[in-house]
């Protein structure tokens, strides 16, 4: 399969028994199916002036205008990255290569922390998780090597870290950095996703490309997510989500289309996946092994691993999700696929909670993702660090969900660490606070903030005391 350059999060995998990968990224994958991998993919990039000439001017500024601190990330160096990105999105003028651009931002820090085994046991095992290694040379990754690549005007993303930011973070927490600022600046609403530092990266990862999951069916989901990474049903229904960003190409993975209703509606981070999931009636489409909807827009799609979480389908019967709707089949239009309640009811339950709420309420949907991403992108690590304000505020490392250095996840379920473990807690509280969040209160620089900047900046740690309902520590 060639590249789907969005943020899919399934490896569309093919194997091929004499064809060698290596893990460095410089051999092409040499099986029938990905001939066309190094085609580029995002070509408006460097073949239209004035996008090539709006991003090398995003890189330049950044450049200049960066205050670097090896030893700490400021709020200020990750909101200059949000605005790199917003402007580099927006300098791409062909919104197919938009979308393209910036699923594939999410779909990198995807396939860096998918490969994570909870059970690994062995010391010459990798664990795996986000540690900027990628083997980008194997089939399951093909095309992320056209969004990170050495030629700036290809790849801009590479080039802005290798310009910008590699002298402070590694490549693992700019992959992660990069992503939840995409995802940030997308939504349509506030989604306020955490990001803490301190990612290790990894030079070599043989076969971790194995682990990434196929797109075949639920059973894939369970044995990546869930048996693998130690995620919930919840927590993977939520991170398919991304696939509201971009879209998949006949000519790079064999499966044609947006998730969504357009490429303008694939440049959102919004709840519309689910709703499609549900709205639609999707059918088999047989010769590409997705599924389509009986519509005139036949330039949509979803894959059986989007399917199956709200449908029973991993038995392979042709069936239309959406009887009462047109799935343009007739043998299909009334036989209804049966509902995956009983089988899988928590990722059936899931579907229909993110879909739900008016217009652009996509509350459910963020709150879910918000969690599932701090797990994902933490996997591993017993401590990362908060952004902060000046590199002189040495906050201690806030504690991951996991134990031990580099460690697997000992069990799955709730995954949200306590809003208190790790706190190092001022000596005097705040008088005013109580159990009731102060309206303003003045930081440590005489700044006027409020507790939906604490929350929106991840700073509980610091005003636990003036926001303790936002922090949930009354």
């Amino acid at each position: 399969m060639k590249w789907l350059s969005n943020a899919l999060f399934f490896s569309l995998f093919i194997n091929a028994s004499a064809c060698p990968f290596s893990n460095t990224g410089d051999e092409v994958p040499c099986d029938e199916n990905h001939r066309h991998v190094r085609r580029r993919r995002l070509a408006s990039l460097s073949e239209d002036d004035t996008t090539r000439e709006k991003l090398a001017s995003i890189i330049a500024e950044q450049k200049r205008s960066l205050q670097a601190h090896p030893e700490c990330i400021t709020t200020e160096n990750y909101e200059n990255l949000r605005t790199a990105l917003d402007g580099i999105a927006s300098g791409i003028s062909n919104i197919g290569d938009r979308g393209h651009f910036l699923g594939g931002v999410v779909r990198l820090a995807a396939h860096d922390f998918m490969d994570f085994d909870q059970n690994v046991l062995l010391p010459s095992e990798e664990i795996g998780g986000p540690d900027g290694c990628i083997e980008f040379s194997h089939p399951a990754n093909a095309g992320l090597d056209d969004l990170w690549c050495d030629d700036p005007d290809d790849c801009p993303l590479k080039a802005l870290y290798d310009d910008v930011y590699a002298n402070i973070m590694s490549r693992a927490d700019f992959w992660v950095a990069s992503a939840t600022a995409v995802i940030e600046n997308t939504a349509p609403s506030p989604i306020n996703l955490p990001f803490l530092w301190g990612r290790k990266d990894r030079a070599n990862c043989p076969n971790s490309a194995i682990r990434l999951p196929e797109p075949n069916g639920c059973n894939d989901v369970e044995d990546a997510f869930i048996n693998r990474m130690g995620l919930s049903w919840t927590d993977a229904v939520a991170l398919l989500g991304a696939h509201t960003l971009g879209r998949g190409d006949a000519d790079f993975s064999g499966h044609p289309g947006t998730w969504v209703n357009s490429d303008e509606e694939s440049t959102v981070f919004d709840k519309r996946f689910y709703r499609e999931l549900l709205n639609r009636a999707w059918r088999p489409r047989e010769e590409n092994d997705d599924w389509v909807w009986g519509g005139r827009n036949r330039g949509v799609m979803m894959l059986h691993t989007d399917i199956c979480l709200r449908f029973d389908v991993d038995d392979g019967e042709a069936c239309c999700t959406n009887t009462d709707s047109d799935c343009r089949d007739n043998q299909l239009q009334n036989n209804q696929c049966s509902d995956a309640s009983q089988v899988r009811p928590e990722a059936f339950a899931a579907v229909g909670e993110f879909a739900s709420g008016r217009g652009n309420d996509n509350d459910a949907f963020f709150d879910a993702y918000r969690t599932a991403w701090k797990a994902a992108t933490e996997l591993g690590y017993d401590s990362l660090h908060e952004l902060v304000d000046t590199c002189g505020d040495t906050s201690a490392p806030t504690p991951s969900p996991t134990s031990g250095d580099r460690t697997p996840r000992p069990t799955s379920g709730d995954r949200t660490p306590s809003p208190t473990s790790g706190r190092t807690r001022r000596p005097t509280p705040s008088p005013m606070s109580g159990c009731n969040d102060l309206p303003s209160f003045e930081d440590h620089r005489g700044r006027t903030r409020d507790c939906d900047w604490v929350q929106r900046k991840n700073k509980c740690r610091k005003f636990d005391q003036e926001c303790p309902v936002t922090c949930g520590t009354c």
